[in-house]
């Protein structure tokens, strides 16, 4: 990499959208994919039993009371986005609550008209929005509630009916939480075993398309960064992920679990692995050895099928693996750097079959104590207090949805429709703090409740008996619910044609044909009026918190280049663990920040936007390259002398300069030409020429 020349700008060479959860190489598309390792049928069959009981029931009985229930059971389960029973049901029965009585409440407020009910409504979305504070399961919630708010308000209630609706609502709420319940503690450790499993696989498909890229001729620089921005970024997300799923059932059971506690051991040995899979990404780079690449293709070609395995759902062949493995040790390239690092990594495999096999146990740990009240203060206040500034995305978001959905609930009880509720439902599930997020759950609610009214068209053809439509919605809300972490647009097709239907139950004598082009018509507006909004109304333009995040990142780069280059021992095994998930986690937030931004329209300074998606790339690769020193023998006089320590000094004070805006104050210390370490001084200095030099090209945060 020479010294003073340009950061490179490439083209995405993966050219399929990413999902949410594997958000994919080229930060230019939104994440829109499709993600069908996301089905879930029992999250499809608990929705479906939680409102067909009360449907069934009413068309024997008759009553509105459980149509309420149904509702009520319905909108609970829009409430659960996963996890272990311990992370789900606290928040469902705080739902079930809080619904019943918004629902209640605001059926009062309506008969007092609109003088009485706007200003509550608006309170109501303020704090509803400012649930966010709390984290993603809080603004779910929230969302939900402002659900609650609209169609509460349809209709005025008398203080009878509206306990009876606090009541029924409570009713249906609770029979969801309660086969929650029922079906999760069939199999309680499920959530963290299937959490875990994802991280298997992300890192064997991370393993496959690194096999594909060493059998592919040509591969440039720009392949490499693709390669690490496009699994690197999922693998951590995953990992993140399964680390609160697993922490939180090991927590509520303790170790007495016995699948349970192996999936936290996997998970630690998945983590493990994944540094060691990135340090090998980084040596084979940068390898030019005759016949390394081609051993190292039949190492990897081994390698997937192991980590497939080992995250499966049931007990592998632990004689096959072993056997796999022995044959991956004899697999060496031949170069003393990756013969260390596949040792690593088949010893890493082998105490990992121990775990699966059961022969390691772990060591008891103390069960964490109870919350007490100020850890439930720093919990509830603490969040909030940090977003009470008008520099916070979430508050100015809160005002603006409340700015917005209040003329909305004036307009459609003014001119009032059985229909007119879904303006304000689209507006408030539809508008996020952030213009990018925005504009994809526009693109995705309009695009899925087009193709969802057209189904619900098809099956409006049916005879519209009570037999039919009861027959349609069990399948219906299976299909819809099942696909919720598929993608949002998906979620919304299958959804839309059971709203057609139950309309039908709620409202009957209206045409299907209506029904659906009216809700088309309804969220096409609000989702063009929530994007307009974003533009306009106290917007949190992405490109002024990116120097933020790249800032972050170089700090976080600081301390792994501490950790690495510190004293040897167990101390400083896991200190490199914990600063090489902070980097992961900096460069993440970084690569999702650019990605908002790179979707927002008219903002110019392009330049300084590839120039920060290149030190992206760089700083990917600086940290691999910071990974991989131990691994370098031509520099292990240096680290066993006191080289150690000036270039431990030297990259602490290079990375906080980056950090600053600045170029590092002194050269860099000797190591060899050809070394990891002068791997990191060039991508440093090409950081420092480009962006330390030419900041004011660079979108700039106001710190």
């Amino acid at each position: 990499m020479p010294q003073n020349s340009p950061l490179p700008v490439h083209a995405s060479r993966q050219g399929r959208r990413g999902t949410n959860r594997r958000p994919g190489a080229n930060l230019h598309k939104l994440p829109i994919g499709l993600d069908l390792a996301g089905i879930s049928v029992l999250e499809g069959v608990r929705a479906a039993l939680a409102s067909a009981v009360f449907l069934a029931l009413n068309q024997w009985i008759g009553s509105q009371a459980l149509l309420i229930a149904a509702v009520g059971a319905m909108i609970t389960c829009f409430c659960d986005i996963g996890g272990s029973l311990r992370q789900r049901l606290p928040m469902l029965l705080t739902f079930t609550a809080l619904g019943a009585a918004t629902w209640a409440i605001f059926g009062l407020l309506r008969a007092g008209g609109l003088g009485v009910v706007l200003p509550c409504a608006g309170l109501a979305a303020f704090l509803f929005s400012m649930a966010r504070a709390w984290g993603l399961r809080a603004q779910t919630i929230g969302n939900v509630l402002i659900v609650v708010l609209a169609l509460a308000i349809d209709a005025p209630l008398t203080p009878d009916k509206a306990l009876s609706f606090f009541l029924y609502f409570g009713v249906g709420g609770l029979w969801a939480c309660l086969l929650t319940v029922l079906l999760w503690r069939i199999q309680p450790d499920r959530p963290a075993i299937q959490a875990v499993a994802a991280v298997w696989s992300a890192q064997a498909a991370l393993a496959a398309d690194l096999r594909d890229m060493l059998l592919r001729p040509g591969t440039s620089q720009a392949d490499w960064d693709d390669h690490a921005r496009g699994h690197r970024r999922a693998v951590r997300a995953h990992i993140e992920e399964a680390r609160s799923i697993v922490s939180t059932s090991v927590r509520r059971r303790g170790l007495v679990s016995g699948r349970g506690t192996q999936a936290l051991l996997l998970l630690e040995a998945a983590d493990q692995l994944f540094g060691e899979l990135i340090i090998l990404s980084e040596l084979l780079e940068t390898a030019t050895a005759p016949g390394v690449h081609a051993h190292a293709e039949r190492m990897l070609r081994r390698l997937r099928p192991i980590l497939l395995i080992l995250g499966a759902d049931h007990r592998p062949d632990i004689a096959r693996l072993r056997q796999s493995l022995d044959r991956m040790a004899e697999e060496a390239p031949g170069s003393e750097q990756l013969n260390s690092l596949i040792g690593a990594i088949v010893d890493r495999l082998r105490i990992t079959l121990r775990v699966v096999e059961g022969l390691e146990k772990p060591a008891p740990t103390a069960h964490p104590a109870p919350p007490d009240g100020g850890v439930w203060r720093t919990r509830i206040w603490g969040p909030l207090r940090d977003e009470l500034t008008w520099r916070s995305a979430i508050l100015r978001h809160a005002v603006r949805a409340t700015v917005i959905v209040v003329p909305a609930i004036a307009i459609t009880l003014h001119w009032w429709t059985p229909y007119s509720h879904w303006l304000t439902i689209t507006l408030a599930l539809t508008m996020q703090p952030f213009f990018a997020a925005t504009w994809q759950r526009a693109l995705e609610r309009v695009g899925g409740t087009v193709l969802g009214a057209a189904i619900g068209g098809v099956l409006a053809f049916f005879p519209q008996t009570p037999i039919v439509v009861g027959g349609l919605l069990f399948p219906l809300a299976v299909i819809g619910f099942s696909v919720r972490q598929v993608s949002y647009g998906a979620y919304i097709a299958c959804l839309t044609p059971l709203i057609v239907l139950l309309f039908d139950i709620v409202e009957p004598g209206h045409s299907a044909f209506v029904v659906a082009g009216m809700r088309i018509f309804y969220t096409l507006v609000g989702g063009i009026v929530a994007v307009a909004a974003c533009m306009l109304l106290w917007p949190s333009w992405e490109p002024f918190r990116l120097r933020r995040e790249l800032r972050e990142t170089f700090l976080a780069y600081a301390r792994l280049a501490v950790a690495v280059l510190g004293n040897p021992g167990t101390s400083r095994a896991e200190g490199t663990e914990a600063a090489r998930r902070a980097a992961g986690l900096a460069n993440s937030n970084l690569e999702a920040s650019l990605s908002r931004a790179l979707q927002e329209p008219g903002r110019g300074k392009r330049a300084g936007l590839d120039k920060i998606i290149a030190a992206d790339a760089i700083l990917r690769r600086l940290g691999a390259a910071l990974l991989a020193t131990p691994h370098d023998p031509s520099i292990q006089p240096i680290l066993s002398g006191p080289g150690r320590a000036e270039w431990q000094t030297w990259l602490d004070e290079a990375f906080a300069a980056l950090a600053d805006g600045r170029s590092p104050s002194r050269p860099a210390p000797d190591a060899p030409a050809s070394s990891t370490l002068q791997r990191v001084r060039r991508g440093i200095d090409v950081l420092s020429s480009d962006l330390a030099t030419r900041g004011d090209e660079a979108p700039q945060a106001p710190l």
